[in-house]
């Protein structure tokens, strides 16, 4: 269930195993939707075992540092290189356009012989031990789909996750990200640039061969709303930056368009499945951005659920090993991503101490994330 990144990987995964594959997705077609994202070597490892990794790069940058900024003056605090990290680890580290990783995962699932159901809005499911049902309404006509497994990648609000009991909420994390893309190249060499500062901390790299840049700028916020891209009051985004350095708020005025993106987050779930049905994606561990694991995560969960289906005896055995061996992981990384959202946010004489220690750190920043990046599904 759902057509996104982990859906679809997930239907790449299950195909290239052998497996019938239906996707039932509520949008009427594939757009261009989202904007952009960070895929480390934990993700394009899978891709490029998946087959779709050199289209994938086609449309992406292959930035050359992780360059970490004070927010308010500007000052480099550090800059760390990809590249010996993604030589250590064996796959490179992507920065792309949501929609093209979207169209190449898309068109691969075509190509493999995926059965892609648009415009089927999930209305319920049943998963017994022994079949799983999917019922979806597609223009007020009901399109029942029977199956030997059922895998929710439906999103943090996920209807099968609550069709199956869980009775987990996301939670307002206190925060929106407003999101734009800027037309034209960013000065000095393709990076990603996280700019650090009290309260709130910003985001940018460049997409589409550096013809466009990204641009995510976090603030505090007391309310947070359902809608994950609606139009932003452009007004208390620059009230929330406006004694920040020149370049950041100059980066924030020329977005044409931002949009308002309220963050939530979950708890680590007790349990992901039930029957023949399991959860995938943001349905089952939804983390906050701060580590940049969300697509990533997903699709880990693709190749580990098509591992598990290929080893395991029965589809039940494959859905309870599946999610015996990733509950851990993304529950740690869900930990994780809120502890660096804390970071970031640091003020005062925190905020002093932590930049002197990744001032310190310097060129070894991303050697702290190998458990991460260099995982093996």
């Amino acid at each position: 269930m759902g057509g996104g990144i982990g859906g679809l990987a997930c239907a790449i995964a299950l195909r290239r195993a052998g497996l019938e594959v239906c996707v039932l997705e509520q949008a009427a077609e594939f757009g261009e939707i989202g904007a952009g994202l960070q895929l480390s070597p934990n993700a394009t490892r899978i891709l490029q075992d998946l087959g779709v990794l050199d289209q994938v790069a086609d449309h992406a940058v292959a930035p050359d540092a992780l360059e970490i900024k004070d927010g308010h003056s500007g000052r480099l605090i550090a800059a760390c290189p990809y590249r010996p990290a993604a030589e250590r680890l064996g796959a490179p580290f992507l920065v792309a356009h949501r929609a093209d990783l979207h169209h190449v995962l898309a068109e691969a699932a075509r190509a493999l012989g995926c059965r892609l159901e648009l415009g089927a809005r999930l209305e319920g499911v049943e998963a017994s031990e022994g079949t799983a049902i999917a019922v979806a309404n597609r223009h007020g006509e009901a399109l029942p789909v029977e199956a030997d497994i059922l895998i929710g990648a439906d999103g943090v609000r996920s209807t099968v996750r609550a069709q199956l009991g869980g009775s987990a909420a996301p939670v307002f994390a206190g925060r929106i990200a407003y999101r734009a893309t800027v037309t034209g190249t960013a000065p000095g060499a393709p990076a990603v640039r996280l700019y650090l500062g009290p309260d709130a901390h910003l985001v940018t790299y460049p997409m589409r061969g550096g013809g466009m840049t990204n641009l995510v700028a976090v603030a505090r916020a007391e309310d947070g709303h359902a809608d994950w891209d609606m139009a932003a009051d452009a007004g208390a985004a620059h009230r929330a930056f406006a004694h920040w350095a020149p370049e950041v708020r100059e980066l924030i005025a020329a977005a044409e368009h931002l949009t308002s993106w309220s963050l939530f987050d979950l708890d680590p779930l007790p349990r992901w499945g039930a029957g023949r049905a399991t959860l995938l994606g943001d349905a089952a561990h939804a983390m906050l951005p701060f580590l940049a694991q969300g697509a990533a995560q997903a699709i880990e969960d693709a190749a580990a659920l098509a591992a598990a289906l290929r080893s395991a005896p029965t589809a039940q055995a494959a859905l309870r090993a599946y999610e015996a061996s990733r509950r851990p992981r993304t529950a740690r990384i869900q930990r994780e991503a809120r502890t660096s959202g804390a970071i970031y946010h640091l003020s005062g004489p925190a905020r002093i101490a932590r930049d002197a220690f990744i001032g310190l750190t310097g060129t070894r920043l991303l050697e702290r994330y190998d458990w991460l990046y260099g995982a093996r599904i």
